[in-house]
């Protein structure tokens, strides 16, 4: 798999032209984008990169790229990702890394947001294998997980609060709010989903992306797909995806 990781990288290296300002998100597929960038690309220097998470700033300055700060940017010309799982329509969990809120900020801020992903993260519908993720305001955590629960008590079969491996209590996001994994015996219409979550007072963003993808770069034994998404409406089945030429 990280050949494919690596050949997903290698493909969206074609996209990058000199002066472009570059958000990345975190993982694997990126510290392979960042090094093949440093190794590889003749006008690194004028390329400009910032990042919602702390250890991909951290890649950056180690391989001598620009780094700045993401919080003086309206606008970004790409922001490049990979996800733990994407469906056919280019939504997409990105539940591991829990900077899920900066992410869609940048996707947010992007002219295009493309996806890296190998063959194995592509399915036909997202489903339960993974959880979705809820960053809450640490004040609002029990009214938000009674909520939850609530709303969706015929579809939940857990939610645990992200606790930290390296002191006592709750795991806490880059912005100081508590994470919490909600895991599905079955996964409720995401495009509910997507809206019913964020109206709950407390939930500051959650890790289902959905039609927020312009592109993916998919990377198979057989070859690199260039795929990418048409919004055409609402619904999900509105949202057209087609090989990118």
């Amino acid at each position: 798999m990280n050949n494919l990781k690596q050949e997903a990288a290698k493909a969206a290296l074609q996209l990058l032209k000199p002066d472009q300002l570059i958000g990345l998100g975190v993982g694997s597929t990126i510290a392979y984008f960042i090094e093949l960038i440093a190794s590889s690309i003749s006008f690194k220097s004028s390329l400009k990169f910032t990042s919602p998470s702390l250890e991909t700033k951290m890649l950056l300055q180690e391989n001598g790229l620009i780094c700045v700060d993401n919080n003086i940017l309206a606008t970004l010309d790409y922001y490049f990702d990979s996800c733990d799982q994407v469906d056919i329509h280019l939504n997409a969990f990105k539940s591991g890394g829990g900077v899920h809120t900066g992410e869609k900020i940048m996707a947010n801020m992007a002219q295009q947001f493309i996806l890296l992903v190998d063959g194995s993260k592509m399915v036909e519908k997202l489903n339960t294998k993974y959880p979705l993720c809820v960053e809450i305001i640490p004040e609002a955590w029990l009214s938000v997980l009674k909520k939850l629960k609530s709303s969706y008590s015929t579809t939940i079969s857990d939610i645990v609060l992200r606790k930290s491996e390296q002191k006592s209590g709750p795991l806490l996001s880059e912005r100081g709010n508590f994470l919490a994994d909600i895991y599905f015996s079955k996964l409720p219409d995401i495009f509910d989903l997507n809206k019913q979550i964020k109206l709950i007072t407390g939930v500051v963003e959650h890790s289902l992306f959905y039609q927020l993808c312009s592109a993916c770069l998919l990377a198979t034994e057989d070859d690199v797909t260039h795929l990418f998404a048409n919004n055409l409406g609402e619904s999900d089945t509105d949202k057209n995806v087609t090989q990118w030429h």
